[in-house]
């Protein structure tokens, strides 16, 4: 019985039938944001109950204990059949928004989106130390941007109607943080510094400096970085992944019976 299982589990019919209700499940909750229908409904609930069969079937067709719980998508998927009973109302009615988490399980039915979002959460682990060199550097620059840029009388002054009655972009350090996330971004960068050269008591040495070797520091440096590490994280996933694929072709029956 546990054979038959593993065999349907793993056919490619079973996956087909899977990826069409995961894509039919995807459409219907975006319809349900605009038309809601108790056909539609109750389409959803027999999804939900397919979900929950195929939970049990992955559970029944395990190869072993260890195997079942190792893997990070079973959880993902008990999260998400889970979730998707809990009663939204009242407080909790906010959290019926998490029922759309239910279109991340095409992550797992695609092979390779399951691998990209193995190489992406590996890669975001990796990345602590980054992170930390990135806070280092947004908090110096964010307590500069204060010292040097903020204006004294900003509220009613013609520097704030030149930022279209917005915060003073280094009136805090909060602030002053936004303001290097958006320049990071590359959000009109120029114009804030064309905007401090016209109103600001600093040198266009000054202004331009700071902005520029932020912008190398942050656009170009940092980001190289980063997809350094997602390039050398999706080598070591590359090469788990088809280890993994290995030992699942001897611990699978058939390999089994050939023994």
């Amino acid at each position: 019985m546990k054979a038959k299982i593993q065999n349907l589990i793993h056919s490619q019919i079973f996956s087909n039938l899977i990826y069409f209700i995961i894509l039919l499940n995807a459409i219907l909750i975006g319809v349900e944001t605009f038309y809601s229908t108790p056909l539609v409904s109750l389409v959803q609930n027999i999804i939900l109950s397919i979900y929950v069969v195929e939970l049990i079937l992955r559970f029944i067709g395990r190869y072993s204990n260890q195997e079942y719980f190792e893997d990070n998508w079973n959880y993902f998927d008990i999260f998400v059949v889970v979730i998707s009973f809990i009663p939204f109302a009242g407080s909790l009615a906010v959290l019926r928004s998490f029922r759309v988490i239910r279109v991340l399980r095409a992550v797992r039915a695609v092979p390779e989106l399951r691998l990209i979002s193995s190489v992406l959460l590996k890669s975001i682990r990796s990345l602590s130390y980054t992170g930390i060199f990135f806070g280092i550097f947004i908090y110096i620059y964010g307590v500069m941007g204060v010292m040097l840029f903020k204006f004294k009388d900003y509220a009613g002054s013609a520097y704030e109607a030149a930022n279209n009655g917005y915060p003073d972009p280094y009136g805090s350090l909060s602030e002053s943080y936004f303001t290097l996330f958006r320049l990071l971004t590359g959000e009109d960068w120029t114009d804030l510094r064309y905007i401090l050269l016209k109103y600001s008591d600093y040198s266009s040495f000054t202004i331009t400096t700071y902005h520029v070797s932020w912008m190398i520091l942050s656009g170009f440096l940092l980001i190289n970085l980063v997809v350094g590490a997602i390039i050398n994280n999706y080598d070591q996933v590359m090469k788990e992944e088809k280890k993994k694929q290995e030992e699942d072709i001897q611990n699978s029956p058939n390999a089994n019976r050939i023994k």
